[in-house]
């Protein structure tokens, strides 16, 4: 689909001015890749005109870029483009057509070491007749404002908002399968006591038997001391590898409640309640 050049300008003044590609793509009426696509035409060219300056899509040679984005993953349009002597958009549309697409990478830590992740896998495996449990912390803001609003073309949406400083809350809770239990809400620093407070007199009796119960390597995670308190019930701990959060499934679940929290926690008034509403508390 063609679009005027009046409707690209508008579109590119509006993306200027709130520096939100979402909402520009919903106000015109467009995808958020093409107003990406006028981004960069705008950048090498100085205009939003329509480029027919160098190769288009079907005349790129496919293996050389196949071969370039394989080695070159990360690189933007544009940037593949300056390399092909082409524009960004038959850059966009060649590799649309070989089902190459933009995602995501998954990250780890470069202070990983691969042979203490062996190891911890090798341990875990030991313990294949236990019941995995995973635990972990995490922290939320207990205030999520949305400062976007629909109404009529030029017609203000007011609001208003509490001027006062809102808390920081932490939760700690451990998950076995899709089920987190033991969840304790918090606002204070954790610390080695508290923890193990809450490890001896809220987790430890709400487990299966003959858990194996897996955490990272916080510094007030005193292992000899929780290995103690969990032998007592017949249970294991296994330390997950240092700087290995992605072998935590409970870290993928914050991310999943933190999603939630926001969908939720404007329109409600108690923070705890709106938390231990989400599926994976009940």
């Amino acid at each position: 689909m063609a679009y005027s050049i009046d409707l690209r300008e508008k579109a590119l003044n509006h993306y200027k001015q709130c520096n939100n590609a979402s909402q520009t793509a919903k106000t015109y009426g467009i995808s958020r890749n093409t107003l990406y696509l006028w981004i960069q035409l705008e950048k090498q060219t100085g205009s939003l005109k329509h480029q027919v300056k160098g190769q288009n899509a079907a005349k790129l040679d496919t293996e050389k870029l196949k071969q370039y984005v394989g080695q070159n993953p990360d690189a933007h349009l544009h940037e593949i483009a300056q390399v092909f002597n082409c524009t960004a958009q038959a850059v966009f549309y060649a590799l649309k057509k070989l089902g190459i697409t933009r995602k995501k990478r998954p990250t780890t830590y470069r202070e990983q070491d691969p042979s203490k992740v062996a190891h911890y896998l090798a341990r875990l495996a030991q313990f294949s007749d236990y019941q995995p449990v995973y635990l972990d912390e995490t922290g939320f803001d207990t205030y999520f404002f949305r400062p976007y609003a629909r109404s009529p073309k030029g017609q203000m949406v007011k609001t208003k908002i509490s001027g006062k400083k809102y808390q920081r809350l932490s939760l700690v809770a451990a998950q076995i399968g899709q089920k987190l239990i033991a969840p304790m809400v918090y606002q204070n620093t954790m610390t080695s006591t508290f923890f193990e407070a809450w490890f001896e007199t809220m987790l430890l009796p709400d487990l299966p038997p003959k858990s194996l119960i897996i955490l990272d390597n916080a510094r007030f995670h005193r292992i000899s001391i929780l290995q103690e308190m969990a032998h007592r019930y017949g249970h294991e701990i296994l330390p997950l590898a240092p700087y290995s959060p992605e072998l935590n499934p409970i870290e993928k679940t914050w991310a999943n409640i933190k999603k939630y929290m926001r969908s939720v926690l404007p329109g409600s008034d108690n923070f705890t309640a709106a938390l231990m509403s989400y599926f994976y508390f009940n």
